[in-house]
Formats: C-alpha cells, sequence, structure tokens
C-alpha cells in the first residue's frame, strides 16, 4: 500500500547505460537429463530445476530498469499432473517489453516438443491478478517434463517479497540478484531458505547476490496454522543507491517522513472540512471512548471505502462525494482525530497470515495495512474496514510488530512522524466470549428434547454476526439461526428466536444477545427399557482434529477465545441417572508453567435436576510444533464431550 504514496522516479549521473548480461538468456540446445531419484514427487509433481535471475540496470535515459528470468522445468508422473501443469501462465503486469517466451516436453523418452511462439496468447486482468501471456505444452504426457523460461524487461521495482516454497518439492533451486556496485541492496531469506552470498567484481562494477539450495520439500496446508508466512521466502530493498545519495533509501526514517506529508498535511479547504463535520457530531462532553465511536461509526456508516473508487480525493471532495479509498479513510480519520484533538499514533504492519512484520528488517516491505492506535484507551481501529469498531482488531494483525509513529518536529518547517517498533495489541481471550445456557426438557411422547437457550457471545465472535446482521433478510436469518443452534445431525426444529444488539454500532461495545425455543429431535434414543439422551450434542456440533501425517508447522489460533456452556436437564419422574460421572471431563495444556488452554466439564445433580457446566480456554496465541500434540487434545476435547449420553434408568 505503501508503493503508491511516491511516484518513483531514480535519477543518475550521465553516461550510465550499458549492456546488461541477461538480456540473451538461453537454455540448453540439449536439456540436461533429470535424475528420477533427485526429488520425489507429491501428487505426481515435482520441480527439478527452478532459477530466478533479477538483474538491475540503469537505460538509456538513466532510470533503472530490471531484467527478469524465470527458468522452471516440472515433472509430471499422472495425468491429472499433465492436466494441471501443461498450461502457462506469465505475468506481464509491469512489463515494459517482453524478451524472450520458450517452452518445450521432453518426453520420457528423450523426444523434445517445442512449443511454437504463434500459441502464446494473451489474457487481461485474469481473476484480477493483472494481464498474462499463456500457452499450453500440447503433446505432455506422464513420465516427461514441462520446461519453459521467460525474459522480461520491467519497471525497477525497489522492494519486494519473493516466495520460493509451496505444496510441491522442489529441487536444483537457484536465485540470482545483479546490480551496479554503487547500489546497496538488503537480502533476507526466512523459514529455511539459505541465506544470500555476495560478491563484487571490480573490473564489471557489478555486484552479485546468490542463494542456491538442493531440495526444498513440500509443505502442506494444516489446521491451527499460517501457512504463507512459513513458507521458504526472501525479501528484498533497495537500501543504498550511491549514484544520488550516501544516506538510506526505503527506511522506515524514509517511510516517516513520506508519510507525514502525505497523511498528516491537509489544505485549507480539507481542514474546514474537517472542522465543520465535527462541529455537527463531536459529542465533546462525553468520553474519549464515546467521542471515538461516534467519529468512527459516522465515517464507516456515510462513507463508502474501497479502492475500486478511484483516485485519492482531497478531504472535502471526500465528504461531499461520500466515496474514498482504503488510503483516503485513514487520513479522513486521521484529520478528525487530530482536529478533535484525541490523541492517535498511526499504525503501518503487515498481515502475519501473510508475512509476518520482522522488526530487524528495515525496509518497507511489511508497511502494506494502516491501523489506528489511541494512546490513552490503548485501542486499536481499522480505519478502512466497515466491519470493525473501536477495540475489535482482525484476527490476522493481533500481536503482529508494526511502526508505531506520531508527529515530531524539529522547526517551523521541518516536520516528520517518530517511530517505534511494538507489537499490535492482543485481545484478552475474555474479550471473545460465547456463553451458552440450556434448559432441556424431554418430551416423554415424542422422545424429542425441547430447549429454550439463551446465547450470549461477545468481541470477536459477535463481531462476526454484528457486521452483516442488518444487511440480510429474514430468510438468511433464519438459516444462520438455524445452524448456529443446531443440536444433532441438522435436525432441529427452531420454534421462535429473538435477538439483540444486532447493530454495527454494538460491535465492541455490547454483546450480541440470543434467546432461541427449540426442538432437537435426534438426540433421543431407547435401549429396552432405558432412555439414552445425546447430551453432549446439545452444545452443537464441535471441531475435531484428525491428522496422520507429521505435523510440519507451528500451531497458531487466529484469536484467543472463552467459551461458557450451562444445561439444565429435568430427570422424568420415576427414572434416574445411571452414568452421570461420565460428565466429568479435564483436558488442560501446560505452557511456561501456567494453564494455556482448557476443557473442563462437570455436574450435579439436586432433586431432579441435573446441571452440566464445561468450560473452555484459549489463552495463548502460538505454540511450536513440537507442543501441537498437547494442543491437539484440547481442541478435541469439546467434540469428545459431543460424545456424551446420559442414560436414564427406571428407579
Amino acid at each position: 500500500m505503501i508503493k503508491k504514496l511516491i511516484l518513483l522516479l531514480l535519477l543518475f549521473t550521465p553516461a550510465l547505460y550499458g549492456q546488461n548480461i541477461y538480456e540473451n538468456y538461453d537454455w540448453d540446445p540439449v536439456p540436461a537429463k533429470s535424475s528420477s531419484d533427485t526429488v520425489k514427487s507429491v501428487n505426481g509433481v515435482a520441480v527439478t530445476m527452478e532459477r530466478r535471475i533479477t538483474e538491475v540496470y540503469p537505460n538509456k535515459d538513466d532510470v533503472f530498469e530490471e531484467i527478469s528470468v524465470f527458468h522452471k522445468k516440472i515433472r509430471v508422473e499422472s495425468h491429472n499432473a499433465v492436466d494441471e501443469y501443461n498450461k502457462i501462465y506469465v505475468p506481464i503486469s509491469d512489463v515494459i517489453e517482453i524478451l524472450n517466451i520458450k517452452a518445450r516436453f521432453i518426453g520420457p523418452d528423450g523426444k523434445i516438443t517445442v512449443v511454437p511462439k504463434e500459441s502464446i496468447r494473451q489474457v487481461s486482468n485474469l481473476e484480477n491478478q493483472g494481464d498474462f501471456k499463456t500457452f499450453a505444452i500440447e503433446g505432455a504426457e506422464v513420465g516427461g517434463e514441462i520446461e519453459y523460461f521467460y525474459t522480461l524487461r520491467k519497471k525497477f521495482d525497489p522492494f519486494g517479497s519473493v516466495f520460493i516454497q509451496s505444496d510441491i518439492p522442489k529441487s536444483n533451486v537457484e536465485v540470482d540478484f545483479v546490480y551496479p556496485s554503487k547500489l546497496k541492496y538488503l537480502v533476507k531469506s526466512y523459514n529455511g531458505f539459505p541465506n544470500f552470498v555476495e560478491t563484487t567484481d571490480d573490473s564489471t562494477g557489478m555486484s552479485y547476490q546468490k542463494a542456491e539450495i538442493g531440495y526444498i520439500p513440500a509443505l502442506k496446508t494444516e489446521k491451527y496454522s499460517v501457512y504463507s508466512a512459513n513458507l521458504e521466502r526472501y525479501e528484498y530493498t533497495l537500501e543504498y543507491n550511491n549514484y544520488s545519495s550516501l544516506l538510506r533509501t526505503y527506511s522506515w526514517s524514509k517511510a516517516a517522513f513520506r508519510l507525514y506529508s502525505s497523511m498528516y498535511v491537509t489544505e485549507k479547504g480539507e481542514k474546514s472540512a474537517v472542522k465543520k463535520l465535527l462541529k455537527k457530531i463531536d459529542p465533546k462532553d462525553e468520553s474519549e471512548d464515546k467521542r471515538i465511536r461516534t467519529i468512527e461509526n459516522w465515517v464507516k456508516s456515510e462513507i463508502t471505502i474501497s479502492d475500486e473508487n478511484g483516485s485519492l480525493l482531497p478531504l472535502d471532495q471526500t465528504l461531499k462525494q461520500k466515496q474514498t479509498t482504503s488510503f483516503g479513510a485513514t487520513r479522513l480519520f486521521v484529520a478528525l482525530f487530530n482536529q478533535a484533538e484525541i490523541p492517535i499514533e498511526l499504525v503501518v504492519t503487515s498481515d502475519l497470515q501473510k508475512r509476518a512484520f520482522d522488526p530487524d528488517f528495515n525496509g518497507w516491505n511489511f508497511l502494506d495495512k494502516y491501523l489506528l492506535y489511541f494512546t490513552d484507551l490503548k485501542e486499536i481501529i481499522v480505519p478502512d474496514d466497515a466491519s470493525y469498531r473501536l477495540g475489535i482488531i482482525p484476527p490476522n494483525y493481533q500481536g503482529n510488530y508494526g511502526l508505531f509513529l506520531h508527529p515530531i518536529s524539529y522547526n517551523n518547517t521541518l516536520n516528520t512522524l517518530a517511530y517505534d517498533v511494538k507489537k499490535v495489541p492482543v485481545e484478552n481471550y475474555r474479550q471473545n466470549t460465547d456463553s451458552l445456557m440450556i434448559n432441556v426438557d424431554l418430551d416423554m411422547d415424542q422422545l424429542v428434547l425441547d430447549a429454550k437457550t439463551e446465547r450470549v457471545i461477545s468481541g470477536d465472535i459477535a463481531q462476526a454476526f454484528q457486521s452483516f446482521w442488518t444487511l440480510v433478510d429474514e430468510d438468511k436469518h433464519k438459516d444462520i439461526i438455524k445452524s448456529f443452534f443446531n443440536m444433532g445431525s441438522e435436525n432441529t426444529r427452531i420454534n421462535s428466536y429473538t435477538l439483540q444488539n444486532t447493530s454495527p454500532v454494538d460491535i465492541g461495545v455490547k454483546p450480541l444477545e440470543f434467546e432461541v425455543d427449540l426442538t432437537a429431535n435426534s438426540l433421543v434414543e431407547t435401549a429396552g427399557n432405558d432412555i439414552i439422551i445425546k447430551m453432549g450434542e446439545t452444545i452443537g456440533e464441535q471441531e475435531q482434529i484428525y491428522q496422520t501425517s507429521v505435523r510440519q508447522l507451528p500451531v497458531h489460533m487466529d484469536e484467543l477465545r472463552n467459551y461458557y456452556r450451562k444445561i439444565e436437564f429435568a430427570v422424568p419422574e420415576g427414572y434416574k441417572i445411571a452414568n452421570a460421572n461420565d460428565l466429568t471431563m479435564k483436558v488442560e495444556m501446560m505452557y511456561n508453567g501456567k494453564v494455556s488452554c482448557a476443557f473442563y466439564s462437570d455436574y450435579t445433580i439436586n432433586g431432579n435436576k441435573l446441571t452440566v457446566i464445561s468450560r473452555e480456554f484459549y489463552k495463548v496465541m502460538d505454540y511450536p510444533v513440537d507442543r501441537y500434540e498437547d494442543f491437539r487434545k484440547v481442541i478435541n476435547a469439546s467434540a469428545d464431550f459431543n460424545k456424551k449420553t446420559v442414560v436414564l434408568t427406571k428407579e
């Protein structure tokens, strides 16, 4: 997102233009034979060679460009693999010129079939991912290799992220950076990808950074994990451009300086419009919490926020046209809160599920998302997301590092943002609570359970409903209620229901409250003279994790949660409970000397009333992979409770 702040024009001293090295890259006419034992395929696919080359050079106008080479060989060992990988897509967004595209198929007998260039066609904005060149590998068959490369002349990109690992195993992977020695790059590897080795050729004035690895295993997605951020990858950024300056280029301090001018500086008409709006909507005599919520609710209910809204408008035009971009929404909130004298810090961070913010990588790579942090309340708002409100933080930012910025002045003309690298707050597990109280009666004639339920949910759990409930119709409401309160095999009849606090303005303020009257038609069975009640299923279906393969990824929970369940059951006259002790459970996980997550259940019997109470909570967001089994036992405990029954026998 921060790339949109600037029009990048890198100018140099004259007469730098020279011949680049990889413009005429080509493969060997006779393809090297791949050993079938080098890497074992997964689902019939293996990458037997992958090479990425980026060469930075000044063009005839003394502006930096790139030569980008991507070369890959894929072994296909099944018909499904052939069908999936015989079509190649070449991304051409930001491409100035396509220098070369070649593709061929090497059959299991060594026969080579070259793809004719006239078969390559262009696809515009494929799945909203930009323009592509595409072609099919005709004649591909099981046991052979698909090989292709493309060489592109591209616009210069001073920083970026490249993912190498995927769900396909790879061998013979090589990455090369080539650039004039007067440039200095910071390149950092993650998750086991090898470090880059830098060399300099004084005779040519060129520097080289190379990373090579013989084998990268396939990595599959797993429940309760962050997939993308755990893939082997590398980050790169231009640190120094000694053609123009000896100072750092894409550093946090440079970002802070640019963000001040683009985010905090407003024109006279903008200030007037913001001041006029605040006079209309700001309850100045109320608490800071109330003032923030009032301003946030007005903007998110009155202004359409979308990056499809086109170019960034001045704030006075934003308020007039009632539409803006994500950046514009953040800029509007900054202006409003500054004018209202409500202290804030601008937070710039990343999506930790894609790439967690690295506090040791001083560059612009992770400056993707804007949040606002209220220093007095120690709470966050997401300025461009109307489905969130003050105090409810999307899970993909909680606990992530970020730049926390606030204005400082050196003199009347020199202003910027000071920054600290800190973690975005993590919501307390009690903030996200789901409490379910169920009063259950057995209909002896119909052998069904009639239940009156009260359910109170708060925090992020409630936000999922409150953000959209008023936007959907009654039929959809009924479908959601039936699913959310299902008791056993989708065979539950909802007799009536009411809800309170269903509006977006209730997010983070009031819990969502349900009262539901229902009949569960499949939770009662008979065995001779005994009656079996599937008591565990009254709390609804619970998740259970099965994993037969060895766990690969560390455990990550999207948000911390707290569950409370209370079931009251009237035992029919003339019956008693034969197996009440089965309802007692205790499954907990110790981490750093404390109980970090647990499931407990217990019961009491008072006269003919059985009361069952269960508690389940998750206080810690992340665990190492070697604690997965302990974590899985807690997750599965609620599913084990689901299987609990109450056996009624005649007295």
